[in-house]
């Protein structure tokens, strides 16, 4: 197995406002970020992303052939771990390129040290043990196929899966369905000495609103733990966050409270918006930071009570979270389209096109006791295959209109807990999520009701209203511009929104077609995120 558990992880995440990244510039990217400190970034690992992407398939071998060239041996010195393309939601075709190029990256770098670079790889969207044993089945196969033609050692347990879990329901039964891969690994012939897994915090979030997302990565972690127990198995998780409150807020000002709302985790993804909006000397001290502080093997454990509580928490803010998402769902993907592209990624529509499945409130109804609650949450009807758009371009699009994301529903969740559970209700919700309070007051600096209302319906206006009357009384959080850039953020709104408007006015394809009046729009939108530290 690899040395070591990396304590950082760079990513290919286009949430980056000052930065545009091309397919081609990705190898030097991540060879800078893996270098050693000052002459790189001092990251540990890399997450070379297949999924729902334009990468080019030997893009994994041109970054071992360059470390190799600097000196650093991948597999030992630094981590090399892709993500390959979900076989479920794209292609198995495109998930077998993916795991092929790994295979030519061990040619390559087993050729020159003897060292294999590549021993995991991400499987995203897991949603049942079958998504990880077929990947697995296939990862096999492909290792067989390099051993017949190029010689490799035929160990089908040489390139580990980690799985990626991304939506609420998944997270909250993340128990049954390590149970099951480890049973059916045992029973196919598959070593499974540790289960390193990701906790994904961006998708649940949109899928089912922020603080449903937090509490669901935090029941994760905990059943983790508890099943590896139970099999004798080493559990390493890695939280998947992104520098907005939205997405996680990994930054170096907030990584304390990110720490203590996710204990036990032993690697954080370092999303390109740290990098490029933070700085790179932001982000070397926060990549020694997680190499000091994540070194500890603590678990973060929940009783069977906390974790009922912790559902019907979920249940309530998902509630309120989706019955004002459904609402503006059309608007929102109208405005993502103009969100600029920050990589060579996949769009939403088009013959490769690439989205999510919307979310599925009654699925959640399973872990609720409450019989009003589940009854609420089964009312609930989404109109089934349609399309999410990107969680970045949806965060870019809220904040654009003057509504970051993360008061969804969070101001009537917290006066239903406390109407329901009383001020111990909200107590607990805090000791569960810790930073609810500082993340809503970033947040707060960029709200800006007055440009929303231009966008939004009557009803769905009100609605974002009594969550910011929730928030500030119930957390004491103030809302609106605390300096001259959050002051610069609500007239760039100001700015943008009469030709926003005028682009909402045009179906999809007009849109892209309206080039000036578009890239207008878009340059607007990344001096918003440069003020924000990232694009969504």
């Amino acid at each position: 197995m690899i040395e070591g558990i990396p304590s950082s992880m760079m990513t290919q995440h286009p949430d980056a406002a000052s930065r545009c990244v091309s397919v081609q510039e990705e190898v030097d990217e991540a060879v800078y970020g893996l270098l050693p400190s000052p002459k790189g970034l001092g990251i540990e690992e890399i997450m070379i992303d297949f999924e729902g992407k334009l990468t080019p398939y030997h893009q994994t071998g041109q970054i071992v052939l360059e470390l190799l060239n600097k000196g650093i041996t991948p597999g030992k010195d630094v981590h090399i771990t892709p993500r390959v393309a979900s076989a479920s939601k794209e292609t198995v075709f495109r998930q077998l390129m993916a795991l092929m190029s790994i295979v030519e990256a061990n040619v390559r770098a087993i050729e020159q040290t003897k060292t294999q670079a590549v021993k995991e790889v991400i499987i995203p969207m897991c949603e049942t043990a079958m998504d990880i044993v077929e990947a697995r089945k296939r990862i096999g196969d492909v290792i067989q196929l390099g051993h017949r033609e190029f010689g490799i050692e035929e160990d089908i347990n040489s390139i580990q899966p980690i799985p990626l879990v991304e939506e609420v329901p998944e997270l909250l039964s993340i128990d049954s369905m390590l149970s099951e891969y480890i049973e059916k690994c045992q029973a196919l012939g598959f070593h499974t000495e540790r289960i390193r897994f990701m906790v994904g915090r961006s998708d649940p979030a949109l899928s089912y609103g922020m603080v449903p997302a937090v509490l669901a990565a935090k029941v994760a972690v905990a059943k983790a733990f508890e099943i590896g127990a139970g099999y004798g198995i080493e559990t390493i998780p890695i939280l998947g966050a992104g520098s907005l409150p939205f997405r996680g807020h990994v930054t170096l000002e907030n990584i304390d409270n990110v720490l203590a709302t996710y204990p036990g985790v032993r690697t954080i993804t370092i999303q390109s918006a740290m990098r490029y909006d933070h700085g790179f000397d932001k982000t070397r001290k926060l990549a020694a930071l997680l190499r000091e502080r994540l070194t500890e093997k603590s678990a973060l454990r929940l009783a069977k009570e906390e974790i009922e509580v912790i559902c019907e928490l979920v249940a309530i803010f998902t509630k309120h979270y989706l019955s004002t998402f459904f609402k503006i769902h059309d608007l929102i993907c109208k405005i993502s389209d103009i969100v600029p592209q920050q990589r060579d990624r996949l769009t939403r529509y088009g013959a490769l096109g690439y989205a999510r499945d919307i979310a599925r409130p009654e699925r959640l109804a399973a872990f609720i006791n409450d019989d009003e609650l589940r009854q609420e949450l089964q009312a609930l009807r989404p109109h089934l295959g349609l399309p999410l758009p990107r969680v970045i371009a949806y965060v870019a699009s809220m904040y654009s209109m003057g509504v970051p994301p993360e008061f969804v529903g969070t101001g009537r969740g917290l006066n239903e807990v406390r109407d329901k559970y009383g001020e111990e209700g909200v107590r607990r919700l805090i000791e569960y999520y810790p930073s609810i309070k500082s993340d809503m007051q970033f947040a707060g600096r960029f709200l800006g009701l007055g440009v929303a209302k231009d966008y939004l319906p009557e009803e769905v206006l009100l609605e974002i209203k009594r969550d910011v009357e929730g928030v500030e009384k119930i957390l004491g959080v103030s809302v609106g511009p605390q300096n001259p850039d959050d002051e610069f953020h609500l007239t760039l709104l100001e700015t943008a929104k009469p030709m926003l408007k005028h682009l909402l006015g045009f179906n999809t394809e007009v849109v892209r077609n309206k080039t000036e009046e578009t890239q207008l729009v878009r340059d607007w939108i990344i001096r918003q995120g440069k003020i924000r530290g990232s694009l969504g």
